[in-house]
């Protein structure tokens, strides 16, 4: 399952510096148009690097990203310093 919300929290001393809570649902639906646009282009990328072996790698490419990116969920991320703290969170 690809991720859908990203939390940031950053806290500088004792005081709430940002707090932000950004949908990633709508950064998907954006993306959308894009991917469907170039998945043409890079089918033709991988029929003309067939024969060098690279075409392999193009395709292999996109199930590798896919895959990446849905990993991103139940990403939790927290940095603390001597006088800041710092946490991201995706669901």
């Amino acid at each position: 399952m690809i991720p859908m919300i990203m939390r940031i929290h950053i806290v500088e001393g004792n005081k709430n510096k940002v707090r932000l809570i950004l949908p990633l649902f709508l950064v998907w639906l954006l993306l959308l148009p894009f991917i469907i646009l170039l998945t043409p282009f890079v089918l033709l990328a991988a029929l003309i690097l067939w024969p060098s072996g690279y075409g392999k790698t193009i395709l292999g490419a996109g199930p590798a990203l896919c895959s990446v990116i849905s990993a991103l969920s139940n990403l939790h991320i927290q940095v603390e310093g001597p006088d800041s703290k710092t946490l991201i969170w995706m669901k």
